[in-house]
């Protein structure tokens, strides 16, 4: 499950269901305060070009912040997740289970949401991630 940001057929980034959140709570530490409503949806809901501009700011000062060494997930973080997970019934027609289940994959496996983009792709991830907010309004998909 990902997010297709875009804003035309040639300037996208895709994150998956576990990245685009932790980009945005990373931001949000480091005072990133949205005017409009950040989509975490894939229904084409945009993305101002102003709230865009401010998200990679705040994801610019959280950089140096941003361990160089890859993190390794917590042991304990990847059994409460499998334990989360492994008690849904998908096959059924509970929407409710879909919410849940979506939930616990999005748990932050790491001691810190920084954890999760540590080391050399992890960062690399983050500053492409930065290079498409700087380019203006996308919507998401």
């Amino acid at each position: 499950m990902s997010y297709f940001l875009t804003r035309s057929e040639d300037d996208h980034f895709q994150a998956n269901i576990r990245a685009y959140p932790a980009l945005y709570n990373i931001a949000a530490i480091y005072s990133f305060k949205p005017n409009g409503d950040i989509p975490f949806s894939n229904d084409g809901n945009q993305v101002s070009k102003e709230d865009a501009g401010k998200w990679a700011e705040a994801l610019e000062s959280a950089l140096d912040d941003i361990p160089d060494q890859k993190a390794k997930p917590l042991p304990e973080k990847i059994k409460e997740i499998r334990d989360k997970t492994e008690t849904f019934d998908l096959g059924g027609s509970d929407p409710e289970a879909c919410v849940q289940f979506i939930k616990a994959i999005k748990t932050n496996p790491h001691a810190s949401v920084l954890e999760i983009f540590s080391g050399t792709e992890g960062k690399k991830f983050v500053k492409d991630f930065i290079e498409f907010l700087k380019r203006g309004a996308y919507s998401t998909w």
